[in-house]
């Protein structure tokens, strides 16, 4: 598989060294209207007579596949040979794409919306600050991807998980999916493998016994394509969201925690991968741990914990067997309508999941790369084959990459522009690739094997990778601080903060208390924002566009006098008053 850099190769160079800057990605907030044939073909020779890469003004279909919990870091991909053959081959896998709040709800939500949690305030799984009722609430539905694509004229499909919440009083589909087809799975039974249950239309509840759960989903999901085929003139969207590899989920009457067990395959899966065991990484289970907060308190894992820790890797991996089966049924039933030329297919999950890392038993909600680091693949027309891409992108970025695939106007209120998804860069104009965003979180921890919790797991950081570096910076609401430089520590085994150097913390915290409420452009381009807080630096705004630009000595007193940012206390929820800048600054 060739590698294709956005930001130009990453040199193994320390901070110090810094040489060369952030290549742009030419883009543009304008629509796509249409990518002329010839932008359609790269040099792997892919693109289709029929596509909407050749000029033709038919507007494309896009079939997401959006599977839960689904790890990259751990090599979950590896392991699924049809999702190589009929996607990564036949497409572009985007290794630096990312989750910006680790957990189900707020990451799904932000798929669909373009926004960070901290704009949606859909912070956690359950009411009040999450789930379902929290979206609907909201009125979230009312200004999203799945409304601008049906004001466009697109047939919207969902089948699968939605989010949390989704119960028996409260299942009707939000809108963008209420004129078509809407086929969420319902709790309770949303995370139990052989006994799923359906509502159609917000229709009467549909119980399954004894059939695996990816499979009723594949069966309903070829009846769909098959009935949308009857209409090529419309294009539609079509989400197709089985649960695996989460774990099943059981709610037992008078207990206030849910017991999670690992994921259950389909029979003919059980007998699979009987050797494998989860990846010995150098964060796998560490002698020993300078980590902050509730992570820096944990005993190593028992040997016992190991064993289920593998245990629960194998199940995984085997319950990913039928989404991988499903992936090449798609893809088939698509060709065989005559629509595949014309589709757009997406691979991705709601976030990532550590099994050992840091001496973190299982789970996620942390901002480690296990955690938020997660697979992204796309086929369709004028996309490149066989191709692994550096870009850095989130789910934030995905309704403006839809939009303008589409050729359809992205509002500027989004928080992300396109993801540069297409072989000729040219088509995005002035917008650049993103080298800087922001994680967060505000609820609870909890590891899957118990009914404990930690308060403590409120955290904002700020990601960076650009040419030559690659960092991760997090403001614990205990106070506690970690830096981490990926280039040199892959694995984020080694907390930095106390020996970086000042002059590169106060860049951080810059960027951090910019990233931490921005909204649209600020999102898309805060280093503008941070330069034109002066306006004996204003010239900085247009020459600041990266790290590497503002490391230069000329803005070091500028910085070491903005305000930092802190957390008054560790709350479980999103309260910006909480959130405060010493001294206080009222203008970011």
């Amino acid at each position: 598989m060739k590698t294709v850099s956005i930001l130009a190769p990453l040199a193994i160079l320390s901070l110090s060294h810094l040489l060369t800057p952030v290549k742009s990605n030419p883009s543009s907030r304008e629509p796509l209207a249409q990518v002329h044939e010839e932008h359609a073909h790269d040099h792997h020779g892919q693109g289709s007579s029929n596509g909407h890469g050749h000029g033709h003004s038919r507007k494309p279909n896009f079939l997401v596949i959006l599977t839960d919990d689904q790890d990259l870091r751990m090599n979950s991909l590896d392991h699924l040979p049809l999702v190589q053959k009929y996607l990564r081959d036949e497409g572009t896998e985007f290794t630096n794409y990312y989750t910006t709040t680790a957990m189900c709800c707020p990451s799904r939500v932000s798929l669909w919306s373009g926004q960070f949690a901290h704009n949606h305030n859909v912070t956690d799984e359950s009411p009040p600050h999450g789930s379902y009722t929290k979206f609907v609430s909201q009125k979230l539905d009312q200004n999203w991807l799945p409304t601008w694509l049906q004001k466009a004229g697109y047939s919207n499909n969902y089948i699968g998980k939605f989010i949390n919440g989704v119960s028996p009083t409260l299942k009707h589909a939000p809108k963008g999916f209420d004129k078509d087809h809407w086929e969420p799975l319902v709790a309770p039974n949303i995370y139990t493998f052989y006994s799923p249950v359906f509502s159609t239309n917000d229709g009467p509840l549909e119980a399954h016994t004894g059939v695996y759960q990816t499979d009723i989903i594949s069966d309903k999901s070829v009846a769909i394509l098959d009935g949308l085929a009857k209409n090529k003139s419309q294009p539609f969207l079509f989400v197709v969201s089985p649960t695996a590899p989460h774990d099943e989920v059981w709610h037992t009457p008078g207990k206030a925690n849910v017991e999670f067990t690992p994921p259950v395959p389909a029979k003919r899966h059980e007998g699979l991968f009987k050797d494998l065991k989860a990846p010995r990484h150098p964060n796998f289970n560490p002698e020993k741990n300078d980590k902050v907060s509730w992570i820096g308190q944990l005993p190593r894992l028992s040997q016992l914990d190991v064993d289920r820790i593998d245990a629960k890797y194998r199940a995984r991996i085997q319950s990913l067997q039928a989404t991988d089966e499903l992936v090449e049924r798609l893809v088939k039933r698509l060709k065989h309508n005559g629509q595949l030329d014309n589709t757009y297919i997406v691979y991705t999950t709601d976030n990532g999941y550590h099994l050992g890392t840091h001496r973190m038993y299982a789970g996620k909600q942390t901002a480690f790369e296990e955690d938020t680091n997660i697979p992204f693949i796309i086929r369709g027309p004028g996309v490149a084959k066989g191709v692994k891409s550096n870009a850095v992108a989130t789910h934030t970025h995905f309704p403006a990459t839809v939009l303008k695939l589409a050729g359809l106007p992205v509002p500027d209120e989004l928080d992300a522009h396109s993801i540069p998804v297409l072989a000729n860069k040219a088509v995005y104009g002035k917008d650049q690739s993103s080298e800087a965003f922001a994680v967060e979180f505000w609820s609870q921890a909890f590891m899957e094997n118990s009914t404990g919790r930690y308060d403590t797991n409120t955290y904002k950081s700020v990601r960076l990778i650009g040419h030559g570096y690659n960092l991760l910076y997090t403001v614990w609401c205990t106070g506690e601080k970690e830096y981490y430089d990926l280039v040199q520590d892959p694995f984020q085994i080694k907390n930095l903060y106390h020996k970086a150097k000042p002059s590169l913390l106060d860049r951080l915290d810059a960027l951090l208390n910019v990233l931490r409420t921005c909204k649209g452009p600020t999102c898309r381009d805060p280093w503008s924002v941070i330069h034109a807080q002066d306006p004996k630096l204003g010239h900085g705004k247009k020459h600041v566009r990266s790290l590497k630009d503002a490391l230069d000595k000329k803005y070091d007193v500028f910085y070491s006098d903005f305000p930092k940012f802190e957390f008054q206390s560790c709350l479980q929820y999103y309260l910006p008053s909480n959130e405060v800048t010493t001294p206080a600054h009222d203008e970011l």
